[in-house]
């Protein structure tokens, strides 16, 4: 039987350069940082924070931005779904100890918007995090367009092209 590093080491050798030298991020990335305890109870029986912890700590950044109505203008009769999310495990997170969630928009739609995470303890990258996030009506329970003042403030939380990770703060005024 091989060790797990002998089939990562196989995966990264089929593949080319510059998908595998990756650029891990930085908390700085992020303009929303967001903590979790890390709970006993969130272990698995390998000893580690159970994957679906990962996604919770997601989960629960995301709604910290979401649904915050001080930074993000909500329609009474709308709210935000989750539509897709993927998550790159890069290291294991131990209980005792805190996780640090950093959480971006990287695009803004028309009905929805791509939300960038990463995770972060003692100041290593343990896991990348992407979304898409959709304004759904509650009555119809199908897609709403963004109102504009919703799209502004989601601007706000999304980092300038090419700004080599230094980020916009949120502005509340008309856009640029």
């Amino acid at each position: 039987m091989s060790s797990p590093h002998a089939f990562k080491s196989d995966i990264h050798q089929s593949m080319p350069e510059e998908q595998r030298i990756r650029v891990r991020p930085r908390l700085d990335d992020y303009p929303l940082h967001t903590s979790e305890k890390l709970r006993f109870a969130d272990t698995d029986c390998n000893g580690h924070i159970s994957n679906a912890v990962f996604a919770v700590c997601c989960q629960n950044a995301r709604m910290e931005l979401l649904h915050d109505p001080r930074r993000i203008p909500m329609p009474v009769n709308a709210q935000f779904v989750i539509a897709r999310l993927e998550i790159d495990f890069l290291g294991e997170m131990h209980w005792p100890g805190q996780v640090v969630i950093g959480s971006r928009c990287d695009h803004v739609g028309r009905s929805s918007l791509l939300m960038t995470q990463a995770l972060f303890v003692d100041g290593r990258c343990a896991a990348n995090a992407r979304s898409t996030v959709v304004l759904m009506d509650r009555g119809t329970r199908r897609a709403a367009p963004l109102p504009p003042e919703t799209a502004l403030a989601l601007r706000g939380f999304c980092a300038p092209p090419k700004a080599n990770g230094a980020l916009q703060s949120h502005r509340s005024g008309p856009e640029e």
